[in-house]
């Protein structure tokens, strides 16, 4: 209009109405339409008459349009999507993705999904490793092939985000709710997919009480936006219970694992893709898909065994061809897992006798405890324990500082080659209500059990002092032992097929200990006070309780022995080439006053550092030339130190009488 108000008329409803800006025109058109159309057809609506001269204007709504041959025009991408995620389809080709195996005929049934307008949205279900992400990628480089030969049909983007990445930054209120809002802003309409990976993440409430999917599930729902989720069975049926309005936008797709006899080929089509330099005998495929099935039950083929060749090609020498046979294959493997080569190979036997000998080199005067545990290796190495239950389940019972603690760490070193792979809980720390949640928490920064093992399922379990637990970890404990699983605060299994899981208690000891070494009492019923104490659904699932005796005199020597054999071999007097000699009477000093009877030996280290290693430290920080010398330690008055020349007598520690 002349006085430069604008003139909006409706013909179909015989409107005509003047806002002074056209940028309001919208906001007034939905509200004008929406209460006529609670009267009329919705399809009334498009039946407009023609009401004199028309011209048409150019105006963008943020789409995508299409250039003379088909394709797509180089447009901005919105800013919000560069910011949680990456778009897969332009990645696709390039060798900008990671090498893919697929089924091309599976893959036309998905594009038969992806061609609808809009795209259907896909939940895919299948267990760990079964390739889930892998197929979503597939998808994405399907999609950039069909568009080389078929420019006309319109097929979708895959943007790629996550929950954590959704949150990424956003500290304040309403930040998340407001980046989530101009992702769907972003993708309506717009025929394209959102990856969110995993379903049950953006299902999770955030602190605030609400989640993710609240905001994208119903513009999912109304067909706004096209999703593409995964999950695996358990969690599909956790949904279902919880959350069943929140799949009513999905096609649910359940990938299936193949089976072990096709795995060979599966490998060889992946070293193919890969242009793999590392080939592997026929032979040495079957027993790896042999190792793959019986060690590593918490992941499905495919994927457990790409990851594998993955991890063999980046341990040989860029561009070098060579072949693995069946011994090989297992000494890779036995590399690759931790497990000792005796235990994972058919070729060598590994008898009880000599596994307990491997136990008793780090544990002293426990001779029966390292039987038994030997025991369950052995019955490991056999393929004759519960595949659906933890490989072993122990609980060691004694007094305290007698060696509970230290056989599990030894059973850690001999079973997966390292200590580090014992996850252990103080189980004082879970003795009030609403602890055992501690154990299934998952996220960013959390060091939980079900993280821990989730990220390394070979592990040991140490549960220190059960006793001390809540009931509510006791049910979390059945679970575990019974089933060999565990349900997170997400709803997710948390496989402890591959565990050992151990647990200390001092049940059955008296309160009133005993002096001096290898005091025995007839009253300390270990089996009794246990039974007595746990459930009978929980005792009958432990394969043995084993019993600790108390330690003799001549143990603690042979521990003050391992304890000094550890501190000689410390960097600070390897570095300066230093000998440390501890004369008997020394060794028989440091057992006296290193052991307690209701500490057991635990004291021995503190003394020794306090005794030992804290003069001599001292010492060597005082004398920076100090190389190549012998450090004696002796018991003030005795003969040994009598006899110390007076060049040693300088260096010699000397422990007070």
């Amino acid at each position: 209009m002349e006085s430069g108000a604008w003139r909006v008329r409706v013909p179909r409803f015989g409107w005509s109405f003047v806002i002074e800006d056209l940028s309001i025109a919208r906001e007034v058109l939905q509200n004008a339409l929406t209460t006529a159309l609670l009267g009329e057809k919705p399809k009334g609506l498009y039946d407009f008459r023609h009401e004199g001269p028309e011209y048409v204007c150019s105006w963008d709504p943020g789409g995508l349009q299409r250039d003379s041959r088909g394709g797509k025009r180089e447009v901005q991408r919105p800013e919000v999507l560069e910011q949680i995620g990456e778009e897969l389809t332009s990645r696709a080709l390039g060798g900008r993705q990671p090498a893919l195996v697929y089924d091309a005929e599976a893959m036309r049934s998905w594009l038969a999904h992806a061609k609808r307008q809009p795209p259907q949205s896909l939940l895919l279900v299948g267990g760990p490793g079964v390739g889930k992400t892998s197929q979503v990628l597939m998808l994405a480089r399907f999609i950039a092939e069909r568009r080389r030969e078929d420019k006309e049909t319109r097929l979708p983007d895959i943007w790629r985000t996550s929950a954590e990445r959704i949150v990424a930054g956003m500290v304040y209120l309403g930040m998340w709710q407001e980046r989530c809002l101009k992702i769907v802003d972003a993708l309506s309409y717009e025929n394209d997919y959102l990856y969110v990976d995993r379903l049950t993440s953006i299902l999770a409430p955030q602190p605030d009480g609400s989640s993710i999917g609240d905001l994208l599930i119903p513009a999912a729902m109304s067909e706004e936006i096209s999703l593409i989720a995964e999950c695996t069975e358990a969690e599909l049926e956790r949904c279902q219970r919880r959350f069943p309005e929140a799949l009513r936008p999905f096609r649910i797709i359940r990938i299936e694992p193949p089976p072990a006899s096709q795995v060979p080929e599966w490998m060889l089509r992946y070293q193919s893709a890969k242009r793999s330099s590392v080939s592997i005998h026929p032979l040495g495929l079957r027993q790896l898909v042999g190792h793959l099935e019986t060690f590593q039950r918490d992941s499905l083929f495919p994927g457990k065994a790409f990851r594998f060749l993955d991890w063999l090609e980046q341990q040989g020498e860029r561009g070098k061809a060579r072949t693995l046979y069946p011994r090989d294959v297992s000494e890779a493997y036995a590399r690759y897992t931790g497990l000792p080569l005796q235990l994972i190979s058919d070729e060598i036997p590994a008898e009880q006798a000599t596994l307990a000998a491997q136990l008793r080199q780090g544990v002293v005067g426990q001779d029966r405890a390292c039987e038994l545990a030997a025991g369950v290796l052995a019955r490991f190495k056999a393929g004759l324990n519960d595949p659906e239950k933890p490989v072993g389940t122990l609980l060691f019972a004694g007094p305290t500082g007698v060696g509970k603690t230290e056989l599990s760490k030894q059973l850690a070193r001999t079973l997966f080659g390292n200590e580090d792979r014992m996850i252990r809980l103080d189980m004082s720390e879970y003795m009030l209500p609403g602890s055992a949640q501690r154990l299934m928490e998952v996220g960013p920064g959390i060091t939980s059990l079900a993280e821990r093992v989730r990220q390394q399922p070979m592990s040991l379990v140490l549960f220190d002092e059960i006793e001390k637990a809540h009931p509510d970890v006791f049910d979390l404990l059945l679970g575990i032992l019974g089933e060999g699983r565990l349900t997170d605060s997400l709803g997710r299994l948390v496989d402890f097929r591959m565990t050992v899981v151990c647990m200390t208690s001092n049940l059955g000891v008296e309160s009133s200990e005993p002096a001096g070494f290898g005091a025995e009492r007839g009253s300390e019923d270990f089996f009794r006070a246990i039974r007595q104490a746990f459930r009978p659904e929980l005792f009958n699932r432990i394969d043995h309780i084993i019993p600790f005796r108390r330690l003799s005199e001549a143990d603690v020597l042979r521990i003050v022995d391992l304890e000094l054999e550890k501190a000689a071999s410390r960097a600070g007097l390897l570095r300066r080439r230093l000998r440390l000699v501890v004369e008997p009477d020394a060794r028989a000093w440091l057992a006296r006053h290193g052991y307690e009877p209701k500490l057991g030996a635990r004291p021995l280290k503190r003394l020794i550092e306090a005794k030992v290693m804290a003069p001599i430290a001292v010492r060597l920080s005082a004398d920076a030339a100090l190389e190549g010398a012998m450090l004696p330690v002796v018991v003030a008055g005795s003969a040994a130190e009598r006899m110390l020349g007076p060049e040693y007598r300088a260096l010699a520690t000397v422990l007070e009488a």
